[in-house]
């Protein structure tokens, strides 16, 4: 009786079978994609298209003529000075978010201290509370303090909204890193604070950038903070001046999409600049906690 012998596949059906698989992941990949960005690219084009072509049946994906007109429209409506109050609240509450976020989440992760279990506690319980609930005393207190229609105001509040999760992701990011660096600096005779600033800071950058993109996002995109607690145009944000073209009598949806589609540009410019950084400071905490 012979012995089976055992045959190694050929290369070129190796080949071929590695192939086919890379050729199905990429069309799964691609219709996903195509469904997450359908809504964009809708938006995007209609906000290209002449007013009448808007309402035409059946609608048309593409404009037979693209036209400016209702981005010219968008701007002539002072959307520039919406763009400035959205930009000057988000780089505030990102500055102070990230101060006060880096402090925290260094003092968890380093320092063992009476109750730390319970802050850690704390803090995780409040990142579940609906911001909505929250709107009613933080009316009132803004009320009491004289911080009602103003930016300071608002960049308080994002601060406070978004300190928790700033403070969890930057804790996760800080354990993660070796500690014999701090130790070495503390016997070069380095404080605490020096060490945070000038050791683990400058190493924590993927995690700074990952929690500097959620309060932006945040911050940048909030419509129901800024139109309970602004009242005047002089200092109302971006997504405030969108919901304007919702009007009682009707939608005036070319301007609309045109301020949509200005208001995304930052943040997707953001994420595709800053998304090495992004990914490496989600996970750059899982390796130890």
């Amino acid at each position: 009786m012979s012995e089976a012998t055992f045959e190694p596949p050929r290369r070129g059906a190796w080949r071929a079978r590695v192939a086919r698989r890379t050729a199905g992941s990429l069309v799964v990949n691609a219709v996903i994609a195509l469904f997450a960005l359908f809504p964009i690219l809708w938006g995007l084009s209609t906000s290209l298209k002449p007013k009448d072509e808007i309402v035409a049946y059946p609608p048309r994906l593409l404009p037979s003529a693209v036209t400016f007109e209702h981005y010219m429209r968008v701007f002539n409506d002072s959307v520039g000075h919406y763009i400035l109050n959205s930009t000057i609240v988000t780089a505030a509450a990102i500055v102070l978010t990230l101060a006060a976020g880096a402090l925290g989440g260094y003092a968890l992760a380093r320092f063992q201290f009476r109750g730390r279990g319970m802050a850690m506690v704390f803090i995780v319980g409040v990142m579940s509370i609906p911001i909505a609930s929250l709107l009613v005393p933080t009316y009132s207190t803004l009320s009491v303090l004289g911080l009602l229609n103003t930016r300071t105001g608002l960049v308080l509040l994002y601060t406070a909204y978004q300190l928790p999760i700033v403070i969890w992701t930057l804790y996760g990011y800080f354990l993660s890193l070796p500690v014999e660096l701090e130790q070495a600096a503390r016997i070069d005779g380095y404080s605490s604070s020096r060490v945070l600033w000038r050791i683990v800071l400058p190493l924590s950058k993927p995690g700074l950038v990952a929690a500097a993109l959620f309060v932006a996002v945040f911050s940048w995109n909030d419509f129901v903070v800024a139109v309970t607690m602004t009242s005047s145009e002089s200092v109302r944000t971006l997504p405030v001046a969108i919901y304007n073209y919702l009007g009682f009598y009707g939608r005036e949806w070319g301007p609309l999409l045109a301020a949509s589609i200005i208001s995304i540009i930052p943040i997707v410019a953001g994420f595709l600049f800053l998304q090495r950084y992004f990914v490496s400071g989600l996970t750059g905490g899982g390796t130890k906690g």
